[in-house]
């Protein structure tokens, strides 16, 4: 399964603690950077906003007077106001038209990396900046209908950035790229027509996303899952119509985008499960735009130029079990998309891989050896019991009856062969002592103590985490049926639900994994319809998951929450659950 990973995933498993996020992470660590350059590029200018560290302000301002207070250094900058942060075209320096400097607070920023070890070099990368307070400088460069601009941070005699500022880029609300370190003079190549293909010429510095036309499927317990994700431009050439990538999208455009989707989508990729051709149980249409940890669903009333959108298609699969093989045949090339990225996941891990029209199979076959499907099964009551094993009780039986016998005048009178009689009973013991089980069981009163009521809680959490993975609404009833009481199952079912089918970031419904930690606060036993109940308000934490348009989300949670358990037909089943909190 190791080999699996790439280097890259290995990197993010290294570095991550409990809170990841995987697609597109920069790996240079550069916003942790003290300053940090936020470029947008406009329809006619180019706007850059600086947060800058006092302790860098005399990069920014040469010559301005030195000082513990950032009061007075946001003073002189603001009677100073040219900064050294310059935009250059082939013409010659671009004076900014606008240019506004003032005290605020940090942008927060998330960085996998910020005070781990670089497992690379053993190093410790730099945290996150302790100083929260900053100078915000807002600089606007009038760009007209220019294509290609220089970017020229500070600069020291050797033409090196004389400070350390990590940057980031976007055209319109397409982003051109994750954070990098703004370390020289970077050139920018502008496409007017289309934002995605706006680029720097440095090759390190590349759109993160340079491949929007991508094929991800994933393996999972219950379903297969095959995802596409793909621009409007490929869907409206595809389709023989116009595109203009600064058209916003309105609700007309929207409703068009997903009927053409769905209608040129539809079949256009056959999947076969264990050689059989399958039929999606279901297919979705989503929007998204993609930023620099992956992508976000764009919301309905959200204003977007469709050259910066992403349409996500995805058809599901249902399944009992993992099959053996499963192979979707990709019939998307056109004479300029030749190559097609795509990403295989089972249970084992990521595989990158790719189609090309020689062999424009996606396949994935089960070399899974050691694998255990999750178990949704009722959990069942287990009564205390006596155990005692059937050799002391067969042996204490055996010489009762020896002592018996040869105490008894009768028998004594009447056997006239006593040891030919024990022959014969020992003979017959034997055959009958290895019919027996192996021991015998009493069961004994007694009640639930708070540690066996804790496991019985705990394993029901883990066995609802498991049937809801069943993708179908009408078989994952049938699968909670086996956990959760007849009685107020719609309300229950819709309470476990909110827990259970968390919202992503993406906007999909996550899955939770790893619950364990499970403490009870409080807990009180009554007997319902004589039936045994437990009142109990708990707390555990749990793992939320998700895998959807090759990006990976894992969040940790702690779930609080009021739940009855109910003895139902020798099975311990929840008759009530409302949460309280999820954190």
């Amino acid at each position: 399964m190791g080999k699996r990973l790439t280097l890259l995933w290995l990197l993010i498993t290294l570095l991550a603690s409990s809170y990841i996020r995987a697609d597109f992470i920069s790996l240079s660590g550069a916003e942790t950077a003290p300053n940090i350059a936020e470029v947008e590029i406009l329809s006619h200018s180019l706007r850059v906003t600086l947060e800058i560290s006092a302790a860098d302000a005399d990069a920014f301002w040469p010559g301005i007077t030195p000082s513990e207070s950032i009061y007075e250094i946001a003073r002189f900058a603001q009677t100073h106001k040219e900064i050294a942060f310059e935009v250059h075209s082939p013409k010659g320096r671009i004076i900014p038209s606008n240019t506004s400097v003032r005290i605020a607070q940090r942008k927060p920023r998330y960085s996998p990396f910020a005070g781990k070890v670089d497992p690379r070099t053993g190093l410790h990368l730099p945290e996150l900046p302790s100083d929260k307070t900053i100078l915000l400088a807002t600089l606007e460069f009038p760009i007209q209908e220019l294509k290609n601009l220089k970017l020229h941070p500070p600069l020291d005699n050797d033409g090196i950035a004389s400070a350390t500022i990590g940057f980031t880029s976007q055209h319109g609300r397409t982003p051109v790229s994750g954070f990098h370190y703004l370390s020289r003079i970077e050139s920018l190549k502008i496409d007017r027509e289309d934002p995605w293909n706006t680029r720097f010429e440095n090759q390190d510095i590349n759109p993160h996303n340079r491949y929007p036309l991508r094929s991800f499927l994933y393996v999972e317990p219950r379903q297969v899952r095959h995802e596409i994700l793909l621009r409007p431009r490929d869907l409206l050439q595809w389709t023989a119509q116009p595109f203009d990538a600064w058209q916003t999208l309105t609700r007309e455009k929207r409703a068009f985008l997903q009927r053409t989707t769905e209608e040129f989508l539809q079949n256009k990729n056959p999947t076969t499960i264990d050689q059989e051709l399958s039929i999606p149980i279901s297919t979705e249409i989503l929007f998204l735009k993609a930023n620099n940890i992956g992508f976000t669903t764009v919301k309905h009333d959200e204003q977007i130029e469709i050259g910066s959108l992403l349409i996500g298609y995805r058809e599901k699969f249902s399944i009992k079990e993992l099959p053996q093989s499963v192979t979707v045949d990709w019939k998307l090339f056109t004479e300029t998309i030749n190559s097609v990225p795509t990403l295989i996941q089972d249970p084992a891990g990521p595989f990158p891989t790719h189609v090309v029209p020689d062999f424009p199979d996606i396949q994935w076959r089960n070399y899974l050896y050691d694998y255990r499907a999750p178990n949704s099964d009722p959990v069942p009551v287990k009564t205390p019991n006596a155990v005692i094993p059937m050799a002391v009780l067969f042996s204490f039986c055996f010489a009762v009856f020896f002592i018996l016998t040869l105490r008894s005048k009768k028998m004594e009178t009447k056997n006239k062969h006593p040891i030919l009689f024990y022959s014969v009973v020992i003979i017959c013991a034997v055959p009958i002592y290895y019919a027996l089980p192996g021991e015998l069981r009493i069961p004994l009163p007694g009640t639930i103590n708070t540690k066996a009521l804790e496991e019985i809680t705990e394993t029901l959490l883990i066995r609802l985490s498991a049937a809801y993975e069943e993708p179908e609404n009408e078989e994952l009833k049938l699968q909670l049926a086996n956990l959760v009481s007849r009685d107020n199952f719609d309300k229950t079912l819709s309470n476990l639900s909110q827990v259970y089918q968390p919202q992503t970031s993406t906007g999909n419904q996550g899955s939770v994994k790893s619950i364990g930690d499970l403490e009870v606060e409080y807990a009180d036993q009554t007997f319902e319809n004589g039936s045994k109940t437990f009142r109990i308000i708990g707390k555990w934490r749990s793992i939320t998951e998700d895998y959807s348009w090759g990006h990976m989300e894992q969040l940790p949670r702690e779930t609080r929450a009021s739940i009855e358990i109910t003895q139902s037909d020798n099975y311990w089943k929840i008759s009530a659950f409302t949460p309280l909190s999820i954190r």
